[in-house]
């Protein structure tokens, strides 16, 4: 795994900018970079679990953090529920006449009903989630997938190249055609690897299956 550091010294590299004074600044290529994370994370988020407590006739429980997606939810641990698809079930009154189910409504999770029974203690709702991963950061290394670090720098050079491209226009001047040809290439070049992630993600589910 690599730190910010040294991927912004990768998108020197890339951009052939490695000798001062540097045509990009660290500040502008770090930005990319965090920016870089971002981006992935909307493409291949992390998942994550996290566990809540549940106490009596709780509904409402708060997601964590920059969720993405809630992909399942089980209370209690083992116990999958209906994604808001309340039905009857027996007579049970701790149940209170209905399945439990969930839902998600303005970065909330909720039960379909008020907690009860087993389904009341200490970690007893657990949620799957897809969430962010960690800001890119100087020092600590990146927790994402090292064999993705190549997108994440072919993304930032893409972005940096296209701003030059803007400052260029900014003052008035019409920008170089190769600013534009080389950043066509690298999107072009990032897209294929997208591509090829996607193919080897298939094919490993595939192979599971």
């Amino acid at each position: 795994m690599s730190n910010r550091t040294e991927l912004r010294a990768r998108v020197r590299q890339e951009l052939g900018d490695t000798a001062a004074p540097y045509l990009w600044s660290d500040t502008l290529l770090d930005s990319l970079l965090v920016e870089a994370g971002e981006w992935y994370s909307r493409l291949w988020p992390m998942q994550a679990a996290a566990y809540r407590d549940v106490a009596e006739g709780q509904r409402v429980f708060d997601l964590p953090e920059g969720t993405v997606d809630v992909v399942a939810v089980e209370c209690p641990p083992g116990i999958a529920l209906a994604h808001e698809v309340p039905g009857p079930i027996g007579i049970s009154p701790a149940a209170g006449g209905t399945r439990q189910s969930w839902g998600v409504w303005a970065g909330d999770l909720y039960l379909g009903r008020p907690a009860a029974g087993a389904e009341i203690g200490m970690t007893k709702l657990l949620m799957r989630i897809l969430g962010p991963w960690d800001r890119l950061d100087p020092i600590e290394q990146w927790n994402g997938p090292y064999s993705d670090e190549r997108l994440l720098v072919l993304w930032a050079v893409a972005q940096a190249w296209a701003w030059l491209e803007g400052q260029e226009e900014k003052r008035g001047r019409p920008p170089r055609p190769s600013y534009a040809s080389t950043t066509a290439r690298t999107n072009a070049q990032l897209e294929a690897e997208i591509t090829a992630r996607r193919r080897a993600a298939t094919s490993r589910r595939i192979e599971r299956e």
